[in-house]
């Protein structure tokens, strides 16, 4: 399921660390939706199927401050779960029309909620463009810290591939593991981006690239993203 979500601001003027702010309004319209859902969501460190990006008209960056040419954004939103995808768009329903706290500086109100279109990939080479940074994260448990490879580095597509298995073996089965590792990832014109999120700066990928895979996961990467950090609005994917 795939969702535009129009917003209208207060200011034009939002925190850099803007994506924790949309966060903040999905977790409060699902606190009120459905309680259950959220507590399942939110409570501990559970995996999150979904993507989204933000659309920032003419933005211009200063410090902490990004000012924008008009007080609106767009809040892309898709999850390969369908019913998940039922909980955030009654979610959004919830809090529609309300004016919610986005920062310090400024206000959100969510206007209208629209359910978008989606074409299935049948096949095997596809080329797309982010709407959202990718995100390749290695963790390390015993010392807890984070380590981060964008797309030039060696070690990002065995980082990348080691994450996706962990993501989807669950869901397609130990299978998914061969195919995951046939994939083919190639550059179009990918640069490096460095994003503030929870106050931590991100590397990440950003431009356009091709995937040589199997369909089930290409069409899994355009309905739920891909990489890490995909639920704080990283790893969308459209194709061009």
């Amino acid at each position: 399921m795939r969702l535009k979500i129009n917003c209208e601001l207060l200011s034009n003027k939002i925190p850099a660390d803007y994506r924790r702010k949309v966060v903040s309004v999905m977790k409060a319209g699902l606190s009120r939706a459905n309680e259950a859902k959220y507590k399942e969501m939110y409570s501990g460190n559970k995996q999150k199927n979904f993507t989204f990006s933000v659309y920032l008209p003419k933005p211009i960056f200063n410090g902490g401050v990004i000012k924008l040419s008009q007080n609106q954004i767009v809040i892309n939103f898709a999850t390969a779960d369908a019913e998940l995808g039922i909980n955030y768009y009654n979610a959004l329903m919830n809090v529609r029309g309300k004016q919610l706290p986005f920062s310090e500086m400024n206000k959100i109100r969510v206007q209208n909620i629209q359910i978008m279109q989606e074409e299935a990939i049948i096949s095997e080479r596809i080329a797309f463009k982010t709407l959202s940074p990718i995100v390749c994260r290695d963790h390390n448990k015993e010392t807890k810290k984070d380590w981060f490879y964008w797309w030039e580095e060696e070690a990002f597509e065995r980082v990348l591939k080691r994450n996706l298995y962990f993501q989807l073996r669950e869901k397609f089965g130990e299978y998914v593991k061969a195919d995951i590792e046939a994939l083919q990832f190639r550059k179009v014109a990918i640069k490096k981006t460095v994003v503030i999120c929870y106050n931590l700066h991100v590397a990440c990928s950003l431009g356009k690239f091709e995937i040589i895979g199997q369909p089930y996961l290409l069409n899994h990467f355009v309905q739920g993203g891909i990489g890490s950090m995909r639920g704080m609005g990283f790893g969308m994917i459209e194709v061009i």
